[in-house]
């Protein structure tokens, strides 16, 4: 017994040392960053520790008001803010439907569409995605992009199905029973429940929309005031005078990624208590 004891202990003393390990390579490159996106251009060009030299905290600034980051970041946050709420939407009521509705072509429907998550359509549909933006004038504004963004919601039908059948359906006979119609027991009855693995769908599509570059890019080819944060990054290579602008580069780096971090760090349980509901359950 005090072997086996023991060897529990050790095993559990190693896991966390892996994952420890794990964590700290991880977080590295994120250390990087932050700590050279406070040095000098020149600094950087001409290398040096990992600690700067002389302390810039004027990158931050310069990047922030000179440089209209303060723009990309609203746009940031309109732009996966509006996507992720229109795939939790579509989401949640085509999980209902294919939990609660029998209907010819159901299972051909959705292996069709959970079989999309396996396949990337990104570079695919991205001109008829942009021809249709632009034919429907959605690239005037950062509130009308996400429309044309709506796609890929194999996963969500697929957590949220899965969530519904582990509800069963007594409540819902027991509202049938009371006169309740179909959209009634969807708003009134299901959705509410849903609350859990909703939030933690937002979380994971907003993290995926925050950092989304090939699209926003394209839709904002005609209109800069669209920019998103990954957007803007990117063209910060080409401020400098003759080299690479590596320090607004990184300071901008750090504003993009300093919102999603956090937001990991604080919800990371509900993150995947939500998943294991949606998955495990169903």
């Amino acid at each position: 017994m005090k072997e086996d004891s023991k060897v529990k202990h050790l095993l559990k003393w190693l896991k966390y040392v892996i994952l420890s390990v794990v964590a700290i390579i991880t977080l590295i490159p994120v250390i990087y960053v932050l700590f050279y996106s406070f040095k000098s251009n020149q600094e950087l060009i001409t290398g040096g520790g990992l600690l700067p030299r002389k302390w810039v905290f004027s990158n931050y600034s310069e990047v922030w008001k000179e440089l209209n980051f303060s723009l990309y970041f609203y746009n940031s946050v309109v732009f996966a803010t509006i996507s992720s709420g229109l795939s939790v939407f579509m989401g949640a009521m085509s999980g209902y439907v294919f939990a609660r509705t029998q209907f010819p072509g159901k299972r051909l429907l959705s292996l069709l569409i959970i079989g999309v998550m396996f396949v990337s359509l990104g570079p695919m549909t991205l001109f008829p995605k942009f021809k249709l933006a632009v034919d429907w004038g959605l690239t005037d504004s950062i509130f009308t992009i996400p429309l044309a963004a709506l796609y890929g919601l194999g996963a969500s039908v697929f957590l949220y199905e899965g969530f519904v059948k582990s509800l069963g359906k007594e409540m819902d006979e027991a509202a049938i029973v009371d006169g309740a119609s179909y959209f009634k027991r969807f708003y009134r009855l299901t959705l509410p429940l849903m609350a859990p693995i909703t939030a933690t769908f937002f979380l994971l599509e907003f993290i995926a929309e925050w950092n989304n570059y090939i699209f926003p890019l394209v839709m904002s080819i005609g209109n800069p005031d669209t920019k998103t944060l990954t957007v803007g990054v990117v063209e910060l290579r080409n401020m400098g005078s003759g080299a690479a602008a590596w320090n607004l580069l990184l300071a901008g780096s750090m504003i993009s990624v300093i919102p999603v971090l956090v937001v990991f760090i604080v919800l990371n349980r509900q993150i995947v208590g939500g998943l294991a509901q949606g998955a495990v359950k169903g």
